[in-house]
């Protein structure tokens, strides 16, 4: 397995040069599977990647078969900068995903520079999150109005 971060678009870089709009068939069919457990559309997410508020990073398989997605948000709190895994989803990857978060931490660490990681989870995660040193700093609920 091979995780691979595609670069954001360069604002006011025409989409179809960027290394998002050329990789849209192998992060694309993930979309629907964030758009079925989140309050945002299929439309919305994607046009979440192309303007760049999030970055994707892909999971490939040994055979190049796209497998799993991560989706990131940076951001800067003071001398921090946090990386937001908001996006997890994959085929096929269940046993793998110890492998992908700590992928996806050295990517964060290594190549973005936080200094902080954040995933926004469901509770199903958590016990692969404490494995990996995370500690539980809130606890998010929600009600529909």
């Amino acid at each position: 397995m091979r995780f691979i971060p595609i670069p954001t678009p360069v604002k006011g870089q025409p989409i179809e040069e960027t290394e998002v709009w050329k990789t849209r068939n192998a992060w694309g069919p993930f979309i629907p599977r964030i758009a079925d457990r989140s309050d945002e559309t299929v439309d919305e997410l994607i046009a979440l990647v192309f303007n760049g508020q999030v970055q994707v990073g892909v999971v490939f398989d040994d055979n190049d078969k796209p497998r799993a997605l991560i989706g990131m948000i940076f951001r800067q709190l003071g001398r921090e900068l946090i990386g937001e895994l908001r996006w997890a989803t994959g085929f096929g990857v269940k046993d793998n995903w110890e492998y992908i978060l700590s992928e996806a931490e050295r990517y964060l660490k290594e190549k973005v520079g936080c200094t902080i990681s954040k995933p926004f989870c469901r509770p199903g995660w958590k016990p692969l999150l404490k494995k990996h040193g995370y500690k539980q700093t809130h606890v998010v609920m929600e009600k529909m109005l």
